[in-house]
């Protein structure tokens, strides 16, 4: 096994990943394990709904006896908490498993942050469990770009980075999530697959050379800059563009006037909707203004 150095004072292998993720936070690319997830709840689900059971059976058990007994315990907390015959001390003994399987699927969320979302413990449980996996599965999954370049590193040198069960770390690519995904847009999309290269520090680009490493990296503040810079020209070339035409054909026909509209008005519809991440609704609105 290989335990050469692939950057200075760092083994190659967990060293190195980190270092990686830590570089580059668009590389924060994990499992979310959503079948285990999935599987978990399942089996917790089963677990209260086993208890519910037994529960309802010493209930229908406590109404067929018409006992003296269970009535106080149903109706009066001192009978139900102290009492020591065998039906009452099964109820508090079944009570206190559902409790505390209750706990692990539906906990109190007692402190809660403003803007977090969670309701408080006196507006009800909150399905901690539940949330969190909603959490998980609302997270973004890395870009096709993005996760080529991670599993590219991973595997460059002839050998994966981890050995084991994670050579098949990257494999299912569905059950990825990243952690800091940038933004999106069509746009910063075309920038970073075409001209990335164009953006690369010059640190990098030495670093790059020395170590013989495809993969060149860019401030993704440069590419926000240039997307900006592009969307300005583009409109600014639509909007003058628009009125030069029309100031021009000003004494033509309205059929040439009024195609000058409806080309302009689809120019801009296109690079609205193709460049950007415009729902629907906005490219309607933004088109009609």
């Amino acid at each position: 096994m290989s335990t050469k150095l692939a950057t200075a004072g760092r083994l190659k292998g967990y060293p190195t990943f980190s270092a990686f993720i830590a570089r580059d936070q668009d590389a924060a690319i994990y499992r979310k394990y959503e079948s285990l997830s999935a599987r978990n709840l399942l089996y917790l689900s089963s677990e209260i709904h086993e208890l519910e059971g037994q529960l309802k059976a010493l209930d229908e058990e406590d109404f067929k006896s018409s006992c003296f007994v269970a009535e106080g315990a149903a109706r009066k907390w001192e009978h139900y908490s102290t009492g020591k015959e065998l039906g009452v001390q099964a109820h508090r003994d079944l009570q206190a498993k559902i409790k505390v399987k209750l706990k692990e699927y539906r906990m109190c969320s007692a402190n809660e942050g403003p803007g977090s979302g969670m309701k408080s413990s006196t507006d009800g449980g909150v399905d901690e469990a539940l949330l969190l996996e909603s959490q998980v599965l609302a997270l973004k999954k890395p870009t096709q770009r993005t996760l080529r370049n991670v599993k590219r590193w991973f595997s460059s040198g002839g050998q994966t980075v981890l050995l084991g069960r994670d050579t098949h770390l990257f494999d299912d690519k569905n059950d990825m999530v990243a952690l800091a995904p940038l933004d999106d847009d069509r746009l910063s999309r075309l920038l970073r697959a075409v001209f990335g290269w164009c953006f690369e520090d010059r640190d990098s680009r030495t670093r790059r050379l020395e170590q013989g490493n495809e993969l060149y990296y860019f401030p993704e503040r440069k590419i926000q800059r240039a997307g900006l810079v592009v969307s300005i020209l583009l409109s600014a070339i639509l909007l003058i563009g628009a009125i030069s035409c029309l100031y021009m054909v000003t004494n033509k026909s309205k059929s040439l006037i009024l195609g000058m509209i409806v080309l302009f008005t689809c120019l801009f519809a296109c690079v609205v909707g193709l460049l950007t991440n415009a729902r629907r609704a906005e490219v309607f609105g933004s088109t009609a203004a």
